[in-house]
């Protein structure tokens, strides 16, 4: 118990290691907690996680061979109140999550519980991007790191479907007597996805397919399948000779080739039928005899967060002549894969002399299409390039054709490795190009073997040849750099990486994984790696007290046919040379000799890290003597002991040995002649003048020989370089950056050697390779620190408003293949992020807590909250109670909607998520829609703000949300407004400088909508009840389509004085009443204006009759 308490301390005590960022490759990868989503977890190497619709439950253990030890682990660091955290990250995406501290019902693991909503929010079927997780016990501390993956099983589109009926054990037995081959196919955006095939020979027939969720970890997890009768159903008819040939998964397609024919899926997106949909691709001409000669070529990449420039590409091969009744024997298509079209352009159909196009590849960084030609008549392989237009490939090449060397001769294909712009070309050589099949470097040449296939690792950069010898050799993308791995006995097998990379043999009968990755290199599954050195003499020659020239020695009298047995290449580049003895010494650079020296056709120019063991008296007694050296006239050189005595003497065992002496040429003895004098060969002969005279002591004896057993190997290199990412929010190894219009993005790195014993120079220790450049603007700064760190800086900046993606590689040409990690392959998209968004930030914040219980008061104990009725719409123009608007609110199918007395108000109103459905608990609310202010989610939302009467001057404050950043929304982003519901009696106010006014005239006929100046905008309302509002950025300043939605409820509206209502009815009473009694006047013929004028001039008459008659009496 002591000794587990002072292990434990010492953990601790670690903890307080400090580093400012992810580190990789500083240690080899080791799994210290084992986690499940079992009560009990299963003590896997690899942990498995899967994402389904309920939340997602960890356990996790100290992986211990001992229960009780790894209990008390549990108890120590929770009692010193350290539990470990779960980190979910992909390529745009991570957050951290805590387990519980105290432990789960006294058990020997930690807890968590995170729920869905808190990783995604979405259910849609389309291809996603597989988590990585790592579980830790600090953040940011490269230690006690244990990494796993997590899948999403809701959206994987593959696991969608049946792949026809399922196969049991004794139906899979039978039918490995008969299999030839397999192919496998793996998800591009979560690699854990694969699918198995078997190609089978003539006497069995059908197709049989194996699936995996989990890389193939376990053979008894795979699920079979027979696809036989869902083909023959496309044939109309059985056949014999059935089987797989090839086969492809796309981000959204699954293709299969068979025996008789070409068959591509459905969309997988769509699941209309529990069971996969095939169709059948027509080929004119092509029959049973062609379609078993075909291959399949596909570009991989993940296709997450799609945008409208990303679309597959696959492309059919047949290896046969093209005959005049046939466009071509290349066909390719785009997605959904309905129309193939040849590859060959119209210039080649009139050709003389057809070239054998071997593969085409889609580029789709650089928009072209790439072919691999190689010429029958001539012999000859080379690359062309052309810029697809209209996705048709161009009869002028981009570049001028690359050819290969003649000795080139068997050129079998070109992949790209996956996510990035490596181009590798395949066959009894390798290539690469870094851009785009313009240029290509020589990798390595295979002589009478040839790669048949490559299997390739996007998270480790890893690549496997698997040649037709089985030997499997390794590379690094980028780097010029390989190892052989060694040999696999298995005639039938295939090699395959999962999602973390990790290397995994699978054959018809089994699957093997490699659970032993880590910076040494070494693979279980290939035995201990095989010593890379060959049966011959070195000699070594100094060239300083640091540096060592190896020359390897071909005896003069061997055949030219077993010279490649005997000399350096380009596999040597990049390994150690270790002596059995002691010393060591890295090889840098590869010499070929054409004109000498004599007996040394290739050499390697190394460091030394460890000095060399010389031979000791007792091993040699010449080492006491005098030598003098001359040439003999015939190539050879003779050495003579002057030393008299026999005390010096060289003996037969000295043979291979070499005579150094720092300064002078060396000389490896090839000939015993006596006990004073052997022949030799000098390494460099044209330094030598005139005779030699070597005293005792003056010069070493090494034994670099192979006569009796070489004491020398040629080893990986240990990993050399340290790799850190600066940028905390970054915590995946291959980023994924989004650039909008005028931003930009910087990429940093720091690059620390590790390279004890070794000169360091002031080179940089990387290559930057840009796949599109002339996408994006990118500009490289680094430099060493006092460290002799090497700090890498990539500013990247939007060019033009077009839309791409381009990788940004990040080699280090230095590094060792055992190093985990030596290319880093950011993708740099010129797009929108799906991260970026706009907002609404409202005047007044209200807690979580309080939107859930639905009651938030103010000073003066208003409710800030209003929940809306069941069913509930807004008023319109015509009224309160007379709703047009199709979107419903807090909607229930089983209760009847208010308002929906007249005609217009009962033919709108349609349900979204509550569709077909007959309650609310049908809908699937989730949390995140019934708090969503989108309109798509208005059959969840309940609960919106509350604002009195009347709404004046709101500000409408806008903020723009990046995965790094947030920003008030200012010019040049100018915004329009809308109300979805088709409300007015609101008034927006902004303000309106010069500038602004030139661009609101501008923008305003284009967009037939008024634009408004966002700083500073506000909003009045006049109306009551539900007010929708939706902002949006005007198009031209982003990728992104920004848009936001806010809802305001008006309530405790006064009601209206009643005076001019009251008014009005009088006036109209008083008038009708008029016309009324005018009417029946005129029915009447009652004129009374013409009797009020009779009237008038009757009583003026009898007034003045009077008058006269008064005074007639008077008189």
């Amino acid at each position: 118990m002591e000794s587990l308490l002072i292990y434990v301390m010492i953990l601790l005590l670690n903890v307080f290691e400090f580093s400012s960022g992810i580190m990789y490759n500083k240690r080899e990868k080791e799994n210290h907690f084992a986690c499940s989503s079992e009560e009990v977890p299963r003590d896997n190497q690899i942990i498995k996680l899967f994402l389904s619709m309920d939340s997602l439950k960890v356990y996790c253990s100290i992986r211990h061979e001992n229960k009780d030890t790894s209990r008390a682990f549990l108890s120590v660091f929770t009692s010193g109140g350290l539990a470990p955290k779960l980190i979910i990250s992909n390529s745009t995406y991570h957050d951290d999550f805590h387990f519980n501290l105290s432990l789960f019902n006294n058990q020997t693991f930690w807890f968590v519980d995170i729920p869905r909503e808190s990783i995604t929010v979405n259910t849609d079927i389309v291809a996603v991007e597989e988590w990585i997780i790592k579980v830790t016990m600090h953040k940011g501390l490269n230690i006690y790191d244990t990494e796993g993956t997590l899948l999403d099983l809701v959206r994987e589109p593959i696991l969608q479907w049946t792949l026809g009926s399922e196969v049991n054990n004794s139906q899979l037995k039978s039918l490995f007597p008969h299999v030839l081959d397999i192919k496998v196919a793996k998800c591009p955006c979560a690699n854990d996805v694969a699918l198995f095939g078997f190609i089978l020979n003539s006497t069995f027939n059908g197709v049989y397919i194996g699936k995996t969720i989990s890389g193939f970890r376990n053979y008894n997890e795979t699920k079979w399948h027979d696809l036989t009768d869902i083909i023959y159903s496309q044939l109309k008819d059985e056949h014999q000779g059935l089987t797989i040939i090839d086969m492809v998964l796309t981000n959204h397609f699954l293709v299969i080739l068979t025996s008789l024919g070409l068959y591509v899926s459905s969309d997988l997106r769509y699941p209309v039928a529990p069971q996969i949909q095939l169709s059948r691709a027509d080929f004119c001409g092509f029959e049973w005899v062609d379609y078993i000669k075909g291959k399949l070529w596909y570009n991989e990449k993940c296709f997450a967060n799609r945008e409208s420039f990303e679309v597959d590409y696959v492309t059919i091969t047949f290896d046969r002549n093209r005959t005049l009744s046939e466009s071509s024997s290349c066909f390719y298509s785009k997605e959904p894969f309905l129309h193939w079209l040849p590859c060959l352009h119209s210039t080649f159909k009139s050709a003389k002399f057809l070239p054998h196009v071997i593969t085409f590849l889609i580029d789709q960084e650089t928009k072209t299409g790439i072919y691999l030609f190689h010429n029958r008549n001539s012999k000859r392989t080379y690359v062309s390039v052309s810029v697809l237009k209209d996705e048709i490939p161009n009869t002028q090449p981009k570049f001028p054709n690359f050819y290969f060397p003649s000795s080139f001769s068997k050129p079998v294909g070109m992949v790209f490795h996956p996510r990035s712009h490596f181009l590798y070309v395949y066959g009894n050589q390798v290539w690469l190009s870094m851009d785009g099949g313009n240029t290509f470097e020589f990798m390595c040449d295979f002589l009478n073997n040839y790669v048949r296939k490559t299997a390739h690792s996007f998270y480790t950069s890893a690549i496997s040849l698997i040649t037709n010898s089985g030997k499997i050799y390794m590379t690094k993308a980028g780097l010029t750099r390989y190892t052989n791995s060694g040999k696999i006995l298995d005639n039938i097998f295939t090699i395959y990486y999962d999602h973390l990379g990790f290397i995994h043999k699978l054959t018809p009968e089994r699957f093997d994984t490699d659970l032993s990755r880590s910076v040494s290199g070494t693979s279980n599954i290939f035995g201990t790696p095989p010593d890379l050195g060959f049966d011959t003499a070195l000699a070594p020659q100094y060239l300083s007290p640091n540096e060592m020239i190896f020359f390897a020695y071909v005896p003069l009298t061997d055949p030219n046919s077993k010279l490649y047995k005997k000399k350096f290449n380009n596999i040597h580049i990049g390994k150690v040379i270790n002596y059995s003895k002691n010393g060591n010494a890295y090889i840098q650079k590869l010499l070929v000799h054409t004109n000498g020296p004599l007996g040394f056709h290739t050499s390697v120019l190394t460091e030394i890290i460890e000095p060399f063991g010389v031979e000791t008296y007792s091993e040699s007694a010449s080492i006491y003597g005098s030598l003098k050296i001359s040439y003999t006239g015939n190539i050879l050189y003779h050495i003579e002991i002057t030393t008299r005595g026999s005390h010096a003497t060289f003996t037969v065992k000295d043979v291979e040995k070499t005579v150094v002496r720092p300064g002078y040429s060396s000389f490896l003895i090839t000939e015993f002649r006596d006990l004073k004098n052997v022949l030799s060969l000098a390494t460099m002969p044209q330094k030598i003048k005139s005779p030699l005279l070597f005293p005792a002591s003056t010069w070493f004896l090494y034994d670099f020989g192979s006569t009796k057993g070489r004491k020398w190997t040629i080893n990986l290199k240990p990993c050399n370089y340290w790799v850190q990412q600066d940028n905390h929010d970054i915590v995946s190894l291959n980023v994924l950056k989004y650039i909008d219009v005028g931003n930009k993005e910087n990429y940093e790195l720091k690059l620390i050697p590790n390279t004890r014993g070794m000169k360091l120079l002031q080179v940089p220790p990387v290559i930057v390779a840009v796949g599109n450049p002339a996408l994006l603007e990118v500009k490289m700064e680094g430099y060493f620190d006092v460290t002799d760190s090497y700090h890498v800086n990539a500013h990247v900046a939007s060019k033009f408003f077009h839309k791409g993606s381009t990788s940004l590689a990040v080699i280090m040409w230095e590094a060792s293949t055992s190093c985990s990690v030596t290319t880093m392959l950011p993708i740099m998209k010129s797009s929108c992020s799906y991260l970026k968004t706009l907002h609404h930030i409202p005047g007044r914040q209200i807690p979580p807590a309080d939107w859930i219980s639905g009651v938030h008061k103010d000073s003066q104990g208003f409710n800030m909250i209003k929940t809306l009725p069941i069913n509930y719409r807004p008023p319109s123009n015509m009224g309160i109670s007379i709703p047009l608007t199709d979107n419903i609110y807090h909607a229930d199918p089983s209760k009847p909607r208010p308002r929906g007395l007249f005609h217009k108000s009962k033919v709108t109103g349609i349900f979204k998520q509550c569709t077909n459905v007959s309650s609310r608990e049908m809908c699937n609310c989730t949390e995140h829609q019934k708090f969503s202010h989108a309109v798509a989610f208005s059959d969840c939302k309940e609960k919106v703000h509350r604002f009195k009467f009347p709404v004046t001057q709101y500000p409408v404050a806008l903020e723009i949300f990046t995965e790094s950043e947030k920003f008030s929304v200012e010019p040049p982003y100018l915004v329009t407004m809308t109300e979805v519901n088709m409300r007015q009696n609101w008034q927006l106010k902004h303000n309106m400088p010069e500038n602004i006014k030139k661009m609101k005239d501008y923008l305003e006929p284009l967009l037939k909508t008024p634009v408004y100046n966002p700083l500073g905008l506000n909003i009045s309302i006049m109306g009551s009840e539900l007010f929708h509002f939706k902002v949006s950025v005007v198009p031209g300043v982003s990728f992104c389509n920004l848009e936001e939605e806010f809802q305001i409820y008006v309530d405790e509206v006064p009601l209206p004085f009643p005076g001019h209502m009251l008014i009005a009815v009088a006036t109209s009473v008083v008038l009708g009443g008029l016309i009324f009694v005018a009417f029946m006047f005129q029915l009447r013929n009652i004129h009374p204006l013409r009797a009020f004028w009779r009237y008038v001039r009757g009583n003026i008459a009898n007034s003045s009759t009077i008058s006269i008659n008064l005074k007639g009496k008077s008189g």
